[in-house]
């Protein structure tokens, strides 16, 4: 050990000699052979000096711009700047979406579902279409008529809107004023549509000559009372 004083130096020596020539009585050889081990692994303050923690490297920079791709489907986001590290060797960063609200991305994510030009997110968003077909094109969605309802939410000032469409065979189009976009069957779902608390609590108006923006839908597992979903829900696997 190094920097230590005189003194303690001597009384370590004194120690080690003390256990070295103690009996060797059974009960004791374990104890002194423990006693030595520990006075020669110690460790000293100096031995953690100087180690740095290294942090996760940073993989984007303010502005750049980020394709996440969520099942079939890439959306464009930019670079907020804002980032932080977590667990061992983690790192996220905060996106700006196209329509203002937020999204994140970490380094692990990079390469496998998030990726920095957009030819390599649509290779990865086509690997999902070859082996999911059941999915439903927005572009394919005709609805028989369309109702829907907005307000302004307090908080925030923002256009709350919720909507509903027709699609013939007892299929609706919705979207909650909360909820994923989707596709259920049955008039069921309308009863439930106008029993949302923001009728109750916001007094929601209802808009007309409406036109909806649709979303692909992809067909929904066993484990969901939905028929159809936008990529976002869990369920909807197409």
């Amino acid at each position: 050990m190094k920097n230590l004083s005189p003194s303690f130096k001597q009384r370590k020596q004194n120690t080690l000699l003390k256990y070295k020539s103690a009996p060797s009585w059974p009960w004791f050889r374990g104890k002194k052979k423990r006693m030595v081990t520990i006075m020669q692994g110690q460790l000293d303050i100096f031995s953690y000096m100087g180690k740095e923690e290294k942090e996760p490297p940073i993989l984007l920079s303010k502005g750049q711009i980020v394709y996440l791709v969520n099942k079939a489907e890439i959306e464009k986001c930019t670079v907020s700047g804002e980032m932080w590290t977590f667990g061992d060797n983690g790192r996220g960063y905060r996106l700006i979406r196209e329509n203002g609200l937020y999204n994140v991305t970490t380094n692990e994510k990079l390469g496998r579902e998030a990726f920095t030009d957009y030819e390599s997110a649509k290779s990865k968003a086509d690997e999902y279409l070859k082996l999911h077909n059941k999915i439903i094109f927005a572009g394919d969605i005709k609805p028989v008529s369309t109702v829907a309802y907005a307000y302004i939410r307090d908080c925030d000032n923002r256009k709350m809107t919720a909507f509903y469409c027709d699609l013939g065979d007892d299929m609706y189009y919705i979207k909650e004023f909360i909820t994923y976009h989707h596709i259920i069957k049955g008039s069921k779902a309308i009863k439930k549509f106008m029993e949302q608390q923001e009728f109750k609590y916001c007094s929601p108006k209802e808009i007309k000559d409406f036109v909806p923006h649709f979303k692909n839908m992809y067909k929904c597992t066993e484990q969901s009372d939905w028929d159809y979903a936008e990529c976002e829900y869990t369920y909807a696997v197409g």
